[in-house]
Order: structure tokens, then sequence, then C-alpha cells
């Protein structure tokens, strides 16, 4: 059920513009990532459920504004109304960094105004040609985000539905007027609270297709326990949620199931296929460990003597299981693709297994080629 609701099971989406926005309208979004040791994350998420496909699709839906980037993930524009509602209590209250943030964007009123008529006048500029004479409040860090104040002002802005990425140089982003970037035909209406969060769990399930409670709830943001069990509770009764229980090994868990993926919780995937590291299928680790027993570790922060499985490694899907995992590289002077090692995750597979295995890697290499 899970592989299936994270479009996995197969057959494959089409590899055209329909292929890609369903996919982002699915998930809500597709992470952004630049590291490319094999390809950049936001690349093999569709590549993984369409095969080849030619990435300047991606960049046509772009021009078109049918797709735009917000908070470092690629999003359908008819997320909007629940952008805009969300950036409006943005960032909130409790917590130091909330209250570090908040004193950063209050202090700073005037240079928040500045940013927003260099943008009209000039049109799309990167962050390091922001005119930052009228900064009042440093924004403060321990990371590399210190004394950066135009680069965190329009991260800020932009989660505010202010400012938006109107395209890149290189892998610098051009900052604009959302208002320019948006198109203008967009809908803008306003939601409620409990629309929106609705909205958020609704999305969360069908992206799982069955959820622990506390799985479903993290799907939305600052949604209390009461709040959520209410929410939750609704949906059941309206028929658009079903209550499960999940029989786990460390006991039984009460759980939400996308009514449509119970109905086809009996078939069998047949796709196989490489994902992300930060695929939405294995993003949440502990799920990934419940579901699979397939316990998964990103070990490009790890010392390389101490990586068990490699520095980027490929988790394998084959027929609505995780098999293996592939320690791959690009070449990046001849683009092709290096496979290090193929580790196999109950032993030696069958040669039907393998052989699926072995063409899901040629296709990846065909892919990183085109790339």
């Amino acid at each position: 059920m899970a592989v299936r609701a994270a479009l996995l099971a197969g057959p494959r989406l089409p590899a055209t513009d329909e292929g890609i926005l369903k996919v982002a309208r699915h998930f809500g979004g597709i992470q952004i990532d630049p590291t490319r040791t094999v390809e950049r994350t936001q690349y093999l998420v569709l590549w993984s459920r369409l095969g080849n496909y030619d990435r300047a699709l991606l960049d046509r839906l772009f021009a078109e504004g049918k797709l735009f980037e917000w908070n470092a993930f690629i999003v359908p524009v008819e997320r909007l109304p629940e952008l805009i509602h969300y950036g409006t209590g943005w960032p909130g209250l409790g917590g130091e960094w909330r209250e570090r943030a908040n004193r950063f964007m209050t202090g700073n009123t005037e240079f928040r105004q500045s940013i927003l008529d260099q943008l009209r006048a000039e049109g799309p500029l990167q962050s390091r040609q922001i005119d930052t004479s009228k900064v009042r409040v440093v924004w403060e860090s321990t990371g590399w985000t210190h004394g950066k104040n135009a680069s965190q002002m329009l991260e800020f802005m932009s989660v505010k539905m202010d400012v938006a990425v109107a395209g890149r140089v290189g892998q610098e982003r051009l900052w604009d007027l959302a208002e320019r970037v948006i198109p203008a035909d967009t809908p803008r209406h306003e939601l409620t609270e409990d629309e929106y969060q609705e909205l958020r769990v609704m999305r969360g399930v069908a992206r799982f297709g069955v959820g622990t409670f506390k799985e479903t709830r993290d799907r939305a943001y600052g949604l209390s326990i009461p709040r959520a069990k209410a929410l939750l509770g609704r949906l059941v009764e309206e028929g658009r949620l079903a209550s499960v229980t999940l029989r786990l090994s460390s006991g039984d868990l009460p759980g939400y199931a996308d009514p449509a993926a119970l109905e086809q919780s009996s078939v069998k995937g047949t796709l196989t296929t490489l994902v992300s590291p930060f695929d939405p299928l294995v993003y949440d680790r502990a799920r990934t460990e419940r579901l699979f027993d397939f316990t998964y570790k990103l070990e490009m922060y790890v010392p390389k003597g101490e990586r068990k499985f490699g520095h980027f490694v490929l988790p394998i899907v084959h027929d609505g299981r995780l098999v293996g995992r592939l320690d791959s590289e690009r070449d990046r002077k001849t683009n092709e693709l290096i496979v290090n090692k193929l580790h196999w995750e109950d032993g030696k597979p069958t040669a039907k297994v393998k052989g699926a295995v072995d063409q899901a890697i040629a296709n990846l290499a065909e892919f990183v080629r085109a790339g």
C-alpha cells in the first residue's frame, strides 16, 4: 500500500508534462537538493516514476507558471491558497529560533520594503545584488547563514509569499516579486485553519496510503493532539479516511488509511526502479524501517572508513519491496554512471530479480548520460 501510494508500484506514469504535474500534485511538492553524486533529487524523484524523460519538460512547466519554487520544494500553483495561509501565521511563537526570526523580521521593516522596491524597479535579482544598507537587525546564527542578511530575508519573505524564485543563474536563485512569478489567474482564496489542516492531512494520507496516528498528524503544521483526533475522527465519519489497526512487532497501534488504497491493498506492485535518498517513500527513516525492515542512513556525512554501504546509496524498489541498495556515482568527465557496489537485502537474488534490477540500473545510466 505504501509503495503504491508513493506512485512506485507501476505502471510508470507518462514521461510528459502531465506525468510531472501528477507527481508534484500528489506529493504537494518535490524536494530540491543540489547534491549531484548521481543526479539531483528533483530529477531522480521524477525519473523513479516516469522513467527516462526530458528534463526540459520541468523547465517548461516553470516557464508556463504551472510550477514554482517554494522553501526548497517544487510545488504546483494550485497550492497557493494553502501556502498563503501558512505564510500569514509564520513563523509563529515559541522556541528560540522563532523568536530570533520574529526579531529579524520586525526589526527590519524598512529593509523588507527596500527589497520589494528594488525588485519592482530592477526586476529579478540575486541575493548578492540586493542593497543591504537598510539592515538594522543582523541575522545571527551558529551556522553558515550568520550575517547573510539579504539571503535570509529573501528566504523569509518567500515563505510569506512576498517574493518568489524567478529562475536561476547556475545554482544561484533569481528573486522577484511573487506577483510577477505566479500567474495572475491563480486562485488566491482564503482558507480557514480547519480547511488548511484538512488539506494537509488528506494529502499526507494519500501519499502514505496508510500510517500511524503520529505519521498522519505530523503531515500538518502545529496541529495539537486533541485537534488532530477531532479532525481525523470527522474525516473517518465522512468516509474520507478509514480507521485501521496496525499490527506491529512492538504492539498494535491505531492508524488511518486512504480508502482507495485499502481497496487495492492486495494488488501487487510490478515496477523495478531506484529512488533518491530524499524520495517520499524513504524520507521518513523510522517509517521505512517499520514498513520494510530496511535500516537506511545517508552516509555522505559519515567518514569514508565508517560507511557501511556507500557515499550516496539509492534504495531499490522491486515488486512492492525494497530489495537492495545501489552504491553509485556520476563520472563528471564522461557523464557516465559508475556502479561501485550492489547490496542485496536477502542474500543472492533470483535471476528474474537480478535481471529487472540490472535493467533499472541501465535505464538510470541512460538518464544520467542524457543529463
